[in-house]
This record gives C-alpha cells, structure tokens and sequence, in this order.
C-alpha cells in the first residue's frame, strides 16, 4: 500500500474519531427535545396555572444553575393560545440536571420543553 493511501485512511479515521468524541460531548446542538403537537398542547391559561401550582419545582429546577431560566412558553407561531413550561438552559451538565430532576418529580401537569440557548 503506498504511504499516501495510508496517510489517507489515518486522516480519515482521526476525522471520525474526532466527530463522534464532539457528538457524544454536545458540541454540536442537536435537538434531543420535542414537544407534543401544537393541537395536544394546553392553553396557556392551563400552562401558566400549572407553572403556578409548582412554584417550588421551578424554583429546584433554576437553582440548578445560573442561567436556568422557568417560564411559559408558546411554541406555536400559528397559534399563541397553546403553551407549555418552557426550561431554557446554557450547558449539557445543567441539562442533565434538570432531566433528572424531572425524572424524580411527578412534573407540572403540563408538558416541559428543553431548550438550549
């Protein structure tokens, strides 16, 4: 095999090494998030009650970090009466974070959307 060839594959294979260490580490923003479509969602009346009610959770879920924010959200550009909790976050550990909580809690009642910003 000429020594180019073998440079080649070296590259290559350090490339895709360097790809998947960057992926499984979040440097790239892929959306792991979604919420239910937009006719499933409460309104935000319902949302905004719900947020509300747990006070308390929220308050859990922003003192996991510094730029945590709690708030209700309207993901629906064609329809702003439905809404849901929406959690924005800056880092992968203080998204963690807030999953696990979640995963521990019974939740808001509504559904929760994670968002990097």
């Amino acid at each position: 095999m000429k020594s180019s060839s073998k440079i080649m594959i070296g590259v290559v294979f350090l490339l895709l090494v360097v790809l998947a260490f960057a992926l499984l580490n979040g440097w790239f923003p892929v959306s792991r998030d979604t919420h239910p479509p937009c006719e499933q969602l409460p309104t935000t009346a319902e949302a905004t009650s719900a947020l509300a009610s747990n006070e308390s959770l929220a308050e859990e879920i922003k003192a996991l970090g510094d730029g945590i924010t709690v708030e209700v959200g309207k993901p629906c550009n064609d329809d702003q009466e439905r809404g849901l909790v929406l959690v924005s976050y800056s880092t992968k550990s203080e998204r963690d974070a807030i999953s696990d909580l979640l995963s521990r809690r019974e939740g808001f009642g509504v559904p929760v959307h994670l968002v990097k910003r």
